[in-house]
């Protein structure tokens, strides 16, 4: 009986220890999951220091580079879910989250209060939306089955720009990198890849030759014309603006969602919320707890 109560007391202690090791994060996960379905968008605000992580129907948000979590409040999206966050790198505290049935809500003090900005849209059917790289209020966004559209009034109206990429767009960010006619260029995360466009909306053309299914999209906004992609093949890196891709080590999960904070710091994340940092443009890779 002796040996049996020892062997039942080393078995609990087993239990507990992998518990502690492996399975501390994935309760908080799994709740986060089941409440707000997966992640479907990762965005960095430089000027708070604070990166936001959206699910299809929940945004949080960390300020210790994604080692802790708080839940920011949002309006009840009944029928609508998020499918794309965005924050105004030329405004603290601006942030945009959009999707499907939702539209598109902007909040001006990092997510306290949101405002409704679907006036002179469509539909809410909003699939994607993007904040330009230095002017506070000029954002776009996809609008299902209808298009590109951009507001230069932080969202109180909005003007159909082009018909949009073909073959759709997943993700859409707006990068200051230089040659564009205009402000800046559009990179947009397609099933086909990563296309762009100069933000004068004079032709979308593919970025180079990924040939693979696109997830997200992001750049390093010290250097512009330095790229990052999720895709169906892992994660890609390019340095000349798009014209050719480099594939990054796997940080071991296939990661949906990207953001790059102006400390250098690359983040990645799947769909089930884990979180992935590297401190060397994709060479290496830390589960960061979340």
């Amino acid at each position: 009986m002796r040996r049996l109560e020892d062997l039942a007391r080393g078995v609990g202690a087993a239990v507990l220890a992998i518990a502690l090791l492996f399975g501390a994060g994935v309760p908080a996960r799994a709740a986060a999951i089941a409440q707000d379905g997966g992640v479907v968008s990762l965005a960095y605000d430089s000027r708070a220091q604070t990166l936001f992580k959206a699910y299809a129907r929940g945004l949080h948000q960390s300020s210790d580079g994604g080692r802790s979590w708080q839940k920011i409040e949002i309006p009840a999206l009944e029928d609508g879910r998020i499918a794309s966050a965005a924050v105004s790198p030329a405004t603290k505290g601006v942030m945009y989250i959009a999707g499907p049935g939702t539209g598109v809500l902007r909040t001006e003090d990092g997510g306290h209060s949101w405002i409704e900005r679907n006036e002179g849209l469509p539909s809410r059917d909003v699939i994607a939306v993007a904040a330009h790289a230095t002017q506070p209020d000029t954002v776009y966004v996809v609008v299902h089955d209808q298009g590109v559209y951009r507001s230069q009034d932080a969202g109180k109206s909005w003007r159909l720009m082009e018909r949009g990429s073909r073959g759709g767009i997943r993700q859409l960010i707006h990068s200051d990198m230089p040659g564009s006619m205009q402000t800046g260029w559009l990179f947009a995360a397609t099933p086909k890849g990563i296309r762009r466009n100069m933000d004068c909306f004079c032709l979308w053309q593919d970025a180079g030759k990924l040939e693979s299914e696109a997830y997200s999209v992001t750049y390093d906004p010290g250097h512009p014309d330095h790229l990052y992609a999720a895709t169906e093949k892992g994660l890609f890196r390019s340095s000349d603006g798009g014209e050719n891709w480099v594939q990054m080590t796997s940080p071991g999960s296939k990661a949906v969602a990207l953001a790059f904070a102006r400390t250098g710091t690359l983040y990645a994340a799947n769909d089930e919320g884990i979180l992935f940092r590297s401190e060397d443009n994709g060479g290496s890779w830390n589960q960061v707890n979340a």
